[in-house]
């Protein structure tokens, strides 16, 4: 829902400042002033026709909730370059969906956000980057007999150290070391810890006059000890996963490249794999994305942007439908749930007009769907937003 996309943003004018604060130190020149702060507001109301996420199955009575809720996000971010070659990037955003209908008011949810990163320039284009990111979740507890598992209520920390360096004039590489912990509040047994490691490559091509081009490539591993007990398939007497006797493990492991060009229209296309190999019965998968985005400037001050993603998700084990007592207690044909669940389609539009020199209005519509891969049940989601923004920067 936020910060997520902002913090990635705003880490790379910390990569100019500091190139910039080498070549001013090696030319003798005395740095310019690069502090910058930009503070926004934003207030809206939404319309989710399916807030609970679920998805219909033959064998389920679950009833699709739909609601109107407003969303309400307020954000902070500093760079600032604190001496020769070293430069300071922080970032905070709270945020929060309040559901108006009585149904789906346990899916009322606050989101706290920060990340912090200080890149120190080893060369003229060379950096050595610590950072550290915090994001936690705060949902709304349902009903009595509402299963816990299906909350997306979590904290997760990862400190990460990057360095970098160039393999020519238009291209450099990344290497990447960190460790991450998640906390599953509604489950302690679903609680993670593990080392991250990632080498990322990028590519620059700027044109004088003309179209850029941004190329990347990059993979990634997250080892992953879980806080409870791996899950054993086809337990007696009726057949259903139950919980082993040794830990559960996973390691999480993505490859992934995209291009991008800028001109007076934005085209992007990138690729995606993910796999997540598991000790735990049911977890096992491998994920397909293909995504899609253009953004383009329209007449009368508006500006377009949107977005396609296309997921395919196999999984090694077939997880057996059983009718519980409670229906509640499954959540699309498992006994359990997983925090990134969200193995789903999207297509979003944005329609957006600046107001003046500090506010902006949006209109944007999402739609989800889960037509690919050896999903249990249909699942059909559509969300309309209408928001107003508020930006003050310096």
């Amino acid at each position: 829902m936020c910060g997520r996309a902002v913090a990635q943003g705003l880490i790379l004018l910390p990569i100019a400042c500091a190139a910039g604060a080498a070549r001013a130190q090696d030319s003798g020149e005395a740095p310019a002033d690069l502090e910058h702060y930009l503070l926004r507001a934003e207030v809206g109301a939404e319309y989710d026709s399916n807030a609970h996420r679920v998805e219909q199955l033959a064998s389920s009575g679950n009833d699709v909730v739909g609601s109107f809720l407003q969303r309400f996000v307020v954000s902070g971010q500093l760079v600032d370059q604190v001496a020769p070659r070293h430069a300071v990037a922080v970032t905070a955003t709270a945020a929060a969906k309040i559901f108006d209908a009585p149904a789906a008011r346990s899916e009322t949810v606050a989101i706290a956000q920060s990340s912090m990163l200080w890149r120190a320039a080893l060369g003229a284009r060379s950096s050595l980057t610590s950072s550290g990111a915090y994001y936690e979740a705060f949902q709304n507890w349902g009903p009595e007999g509402d299963p816990a598992g299906e909350r997306r209520d979590f904290r997760s920390l990862s400190p990460v150290l990057e360095l970098r360096t160039p393999l020519s004039e238009r291209a450099d590489v990344g290497l990447a070391a960190g460790y991450r912990w998640l906390v599953f509040k509604p489950d302690r047994d679903f609680d993670f810890a593990g080392p991250t490691a990632a080498l990322n490559l990028r590519w620059l091509y700027d044109a004088d006059g003309g179209p850029d081009f941004e190329a990347r490539a990059g993979a990634a591993l997250e080892h992953r000890s879980f806080g409870g007990p791996a899950e054993v398939g086809h337990c007696a007497p009726d057949g259903l996963p139950c919980p082993g006797t040794v830990t559960r493990v996973d390691d999480f492991v993505t490859a992934q490249a995209e291009v991008t060009h800028t001109g007076r229209i934005l085209l992007g296309a990138g690729y995606a794999f993910q796999h997540n190999a598991s000790n735990s019965f049911g977890e096992t998968l491998i994920r397909h994305v293909a995504t899609a985005r253009v953004a383009a400037a329209l007449p009368l001050g508006l500006y377009l942007a949107a977005r396609a993603d296309l997921l395919f998700v196999s999984y090694r084990d077939e997880v057996l439908i059983a009718q519980a007592a409670d229906p509640a207690q499954t959540t699309a044909g498992r006994t359990y749930a997983s925090i990134e669940e969200e193995n789903r389609s999207s297509a979003r539009v944005d329609l957006s007009r600046d107001i003046g020199d500090r506010a902006r209005a949006l209109l944007r519509y999402t739609f989800y769907a889960n037509e690919l891969g050896n999903n249990t049940g249909e699942y059909r989601r559509h969300t309309l937003l209408l928001s107003l923004s508020f930006a003050f920067e310096k």
